[in-house]
């Protein structure tokens, strides 16, 4: 761990957000000089951040000159034995003063700087080479890319709008419903399809004018639903038995006493 790489990336780093996150995840395991290496798993564990979601991190950083990726998948030098890419934060070499070493001496201007912990541990692509050079048997492959490759991506269905939706009735309704999606929208709750066609069906079983008394309504309480008025029914009238009428329970009674006086009598 560098205090210096850290302090770099807390003072004099213009990264922001999530870049910035990753940024000081690498220079936490990085070298006096700026030299860092870690694992996929190490950057998600420390950033918390998904592995597609770190990888464009890290492109922007590479993009604006803040991280230089020295080797890609270098053979298990993170901890948990895993690929692991060397990278540089070459502000800190910068502004420490240090002369960047570089990595080929064919190109003696190349800015990127192996660090000295793996100089004896990977062998560099041209001294393969030359160590093959005359051999029939080809050179070994290089390490594969660690960085994911992105799938292409799939079409999104065609967005949903209920204003397209055919109305029952004329003018008056179309306008009642275009102020309905709005407030719709400007309550937060947008209106799915299913919905909408519900709703346009029920306003098809009433006539327009009540369609229309049915939004306003909704609309001036603030309900995301249309509640249509039902015309009342009239009440089921029971029909009286016909015949002779019966005595009631009281008559009978009377009617019982009258005949025990008549008996005592």
């Amino acid at each position: 761990m560098s205090v210096a790489a850290t302090n770099y990336v807390w003072t004099q780093s213009p990264a922001e957000g999530a870049d910035r996150l990753v940024l000081l995840a690498l220079a936490d395991f990085a070298d006096e000089e700026g030299n860092c290496f870690g694992s996929w798993g190490k950057l998600e564990e420390k950033t918390r951040l998904a592995r597609a979601t770190v990888a464009r991190c890290l492109r922007r950083l590479q993009d604006r000159g803040e991280l230089i990726m020295v080797e890609k998948g270098h053979r298990k030098l993170a901890g948990d034995g895993a690929e692991a890419s060397i990278w540089k934060i070459p502000g800190v070499a910068n502004e420490m003063g240090l002369r960047m070493r570089p990595v080929s001496e064919r190109d003696p201007s190349s800015v990127r700087m192996r660090p000295k912990w793996c100089q004896n541990e990977t062998p560099t692509i041209s001294n393969i080479k030359e160590r093959n050079k005359g051999a029939d048997a080809p050179a070994p492959a290089t390490a594969s890319p660690s960085l994911p490759s992105s799938s292409p991506k799939r079409p999104s269905p065609p967005k949903f709008d209920p204003a397209l939706l055919p109305l029952p009735h004329g003018a008056g309704l179309a306008t009642a419903w275009q102020r309905f999606i709005r407030h719709r929208r400007e309550i937060g709750h947008r209106l799915t399809p299913t919905a909408s066609r519900d709703i346009v069906a029920d306003l098809g079983k009433v006539n327009e004018a009540a369609a229309v008394e049915a939004i306003n309504k909704s609309i001036k309480h603030g309900w995301r639903g249309v509640f249509i008025d039902r015309p009342a029914e009239a009440p089921k009238v029971v029909p009286m038995p016909t015949g002779p009428r019966q005595p009631s329970a009281a008559e009978r009674r009377m009617m019982e006493m009258e005949q025990k006086m008549r008996g005592a009598a």
